[in-house]
C-alpha cells in the first residue's frame, strides 16, 4: 500500500504540473481572457479523425488553440437487480476528476487525474476488483457482502513536432486500487497497472503514416482472512460455470503482461478525410495461489486484433459529419496445468507435468458510429446527434472429459443520442436525451449431462448471464449541464453543475436498474 501511495503521489505531481502549465501559459496572451466551456473538449475531439487513435503523436492534430481544463467533484448512484451474478445490487461512488490540455511551442500535452471511492452492496460470487475483464478464472465465495473499493487513475500524454515530417509521442497510464469486504470470509485486494505507448507519425503532404508500440503490466493480489474459526468454501471459477472448491485460504495473484502495437494511415483532403488503423496485442495472465511456493492455476492468453476506419465528409468550421467503421477479433485460451507435489529439502514444491487448453473463447464485434453536429464556434455547438450499431458474435467452450460446456452468444445493440446547446452572454445550458436497445439472436448453450461432472458446474450462473445478454435490454435516459461565467483574478472561468439519469430495463424477470450521476465543477 505504501508503494501504491508513493507512485500515486509521483504521478499526481506530474499531472498537476501539466494542468498548472495549461493554466499559466496556454495560448496567446489574449486567450487568457477566454475559458473552457461545457463543449470545448467535445468539439476538439469531434473535429479530427484521429480521435480515439492509439497513436499518442496524433495529439498534434487536435485543435488546441487556447487553454482547455476542468476539475469536477462526482457522485454516482446505481440501484437495481438485473438478475446478473457478480454485479452489485447497489452502488454509491464519490470521486474527483481533473484534466487539461496545453500547447507549448512544438509540444502538446494532456494530463488527467481521477480518484474514486465506492461502496458496492450485495456482491456475490466474486472476490476480484473487476469481475467483467475477460478473465473467467476468478476466485469467489457464496457468502458475498459489501465491497469497499478505492482507485487512483492517472494519465500523461505528450506529442513533439520534431520537424515538418516527424512527430513523436508517448502515452502513459497508471492505475492503483485497493478493495476489501468486511464480512467473513474477508478478501482484501490490491491492484496496480502501468501502461506505456511510444509512437511516431511521418507526414508527407496529405498523407500521414504512423506506428505505435504498447507495453502494459498489471497485478492483483487477493488475500483471504477471517476473524472467526469458521470454515468456508472458496470457489475457483473456470468459465461457463465450471469450478473447483477448496477450504484453504490461499493467497492468490493475477499477474499480466501485454505487448502489442498498431499502424495508422491518415489522409486529409478538401472534401474528405480518413484515418485507418490496425492494432494487435497479446496479453498473458499468470494466475497462481500460495505464497512461499506459488502453484500455477492457469495461464490465460488473450489475443486481440482491431481494425477501424474513420471518415469525415464535407467538414468545415460549422459542420461535423463523421462516420467510423470498426471490427475487433478476440481469442482467449485458458491453459490449465497438471501438477504434482515434489519433496525437495523438506519443503513441498510443485512440478508441472503438462498443460491442457480447457477454456476457449472467440468473439468478433462489428460496429459503425455516426456523428453529426452543427457548430457555433470552437467552444459551442447548436445541436448534434450520434447513432451507433454493433453486432457481437461469440463462441465459448469449456472442456471436460468426455463432455463440454458450450455457448454460442450473438446479439446486436443500437444506440442513439441527441444534444442541444443554449447560450447567453454568461449562461450555457446543454440538454441531451439518449436510448439504446440490445437483443440476442441465434444463441444457445449446452451444459454437461454427466451427473458427476454436473456437480462441478454452477449452472444457474451460466443460465442467468446467458439470459442477460440474449433477452432484450432497453436503456433510456437524459442529462443536463448548466454553466455560468464568473471572474477569478480578472480571468473568466465557468462554474457548472450537471446531472444524468438512465434506466436499464431488462426483460429477464422484468428487472430494472436506475443510474444517477451528479457533477459539480469548474471549466478554466
Amino acid at each position: 500500500m505504501k508503494q501504491i501511495l508513493k507512485n500515486s503521489t509521483r504521478l499526481l505531481l506530474m499531472v498537476v504540473a501539466v494542468a498548472s502549465t495549461n493554466l499559466l501559459f496556454a495560448g496567446e496572451p489574449d486567450s487568457l481572457r477566454q475559458h473552457t466551456s461545457l463543449s470545448s473538449e467535445k468539439i476538439v475531439h469531434l473535429k479530427t479523425v484521429w480521435d480515439g487513435s492509439a497513436n499518442a503523436a496524433s495529439l498534434q492534430f487536435f485543435d488546441i488553440r487556447q487553454k482547455i481544463g476542468k476539475a469536477t467533484l462526482n457522485y454516482n448512484y446505481e440501484n437495481g437487480d438485473l438478475h446478473r451474478y457478480q454485479q452489485e445490487r447497489k452502488l454509491n461512488e464519490t470521486g474527483f476528476f481533473t484534466n487539461g490540455y496545453v500547447t507549448l511551442k512544438r509540444w502538446k500535452f494532456y494530463g488527467n487525474f481521477n480518484y474514486s471511492n465506492s461502496k458496492n452492496e450485495a456482491v456475490n460470487w466474486i472476490d476480484v476488483l473487476n469481475p467483467y475483464n475477460d478473465n473467467p478464472y476468478i476466485m469467489a465465495d457464496s457468502i458475498g457482502g459489501t465491497y469497499h473499493k478505492e482507485f487512483f487513475k492517472m494519465r500523461a500524454k505528450a506529442a513533439w513536432q520534431i520537424n515538418n515530417r516527424f512527430i513523436f509521442g508517448v502515452d502513459m497510464n497508471y492505475k492503483a486500487g485497493v478493495g476489501a469486504r468486511r464480512k467473513d470470509p474477508r478478501p482484501k485486494n490490491t491492484t496496480t497497472t502501468f501502461n506505456i505507448a511510444p509512437a511516431i507519425i511521418f507526414t508527407f503532404n496529405k498523407i500521414k503514416l504512423g506506428a505505435n508500440f504498447r507495453y502494459q503490466t498489471s497485478k492483483e493480489d487477493i488475500e483471504i482472512t477471517t476473524v472467526t474459526d469458521s470454515v468456508y468454501d472458496y470457489f475457483n471459477m473456470k468459465g461457463l460455470g465450471a469450478f473447483s472448491v477448496s477450504t484453504e485460504k490461499d493467497r492468490r495473484s493475477h499477474e499480466s503482461n501485454l505487448f502489442g502495437g498498431g499502424i495508422q494511415m491518415g489522409y486529409t483532403g478538401n472534401k474528405i478525410s480518413n484515418l485507418t488503423e490496425a492494432s494487435f496485442f497479446r496479453k498473458a495472465t499468470d494466475i497462481k495461489r500460495g505464497v512461499s511456493f506459488p502453484l500455477q492455476v492457469v495461464l490465460l492468453e488473450n489475443y486481440t486484433t482491431g481494425i477501424a476506419s474513420t471518415f469525415m465528409f464535407l467538414h468545415n468550421k460549422n459542420t461535423i459529419n463523421k462516420i467510423k467503421i470498426h471490427f475487433t477479433d478476440n481469442h482467449i485460451y485458458g491453459h490449465e496445468p497438471v501438477v504434482e507435489p515434489k519433496l525437495e529439502q523438506h519443503s513441498y514444491q510443485w512440478e508441472t507435468l503438462a498443460k491442457y487448453t480447457l477454456y476457449w473463447h472467440n468473439r468478433q464485434q462489428y460496429g459503425v458510429d455516426y456523428s453529426y453536429y452543427k457548430l457555433v464556434n470552437a467552444n459551442h455547438f447548436n445541436w448534434g446527434t450520434t447513432l451507433a450499431a454493433q453486432i457481437t458474435n461469440s463462441q465459448t467452450t469449456y472442456y471436460f472429459v468426455p463432455e463440454t460446456n458450450e455457448q454460442s452468444l450473438n446479439y446486436f445493440q443500437i444506440k442513439g443520442a441527441f444534444e442541444k446547446e443554449f447560450q447567453t452572454e454568461k449562461n450555457t445550458l446543454v440538454v441531451s436525451i439518449n436510448s439504446s436497445y440490445r437483443k440476442g439472436f441465434n444463441s444457445s448453450y449446452k451444459i454437461v449431462s454427466d451427473k458427476i461432472l454436473l456437480e462441478t458446474v454452477h449452472s444457474e450462473l451460466v443460465k442467468h448471464d446467458f439470459n442477460y445478454f440474449n433477452n432484450p435490454l432497453v436503456q433510456v435516459g437524459g442529462s443536463f449541464q448548466f454553466g455560468r461565467i464568473i471572474h477569478l483574478y480578472k480571468s473568466p472561468v465557468q462554474l457548472f453543475f450537471s446531472g444524468r439519469y438512465s434506466r436499464l430495463i431488462a426483460k429477464t424477470d422484468n428487472k430494472n436498474r436506475d443510474i444517477f450521476e451528479l457533477k459539480l465543477g469548474v471549466n478554466f
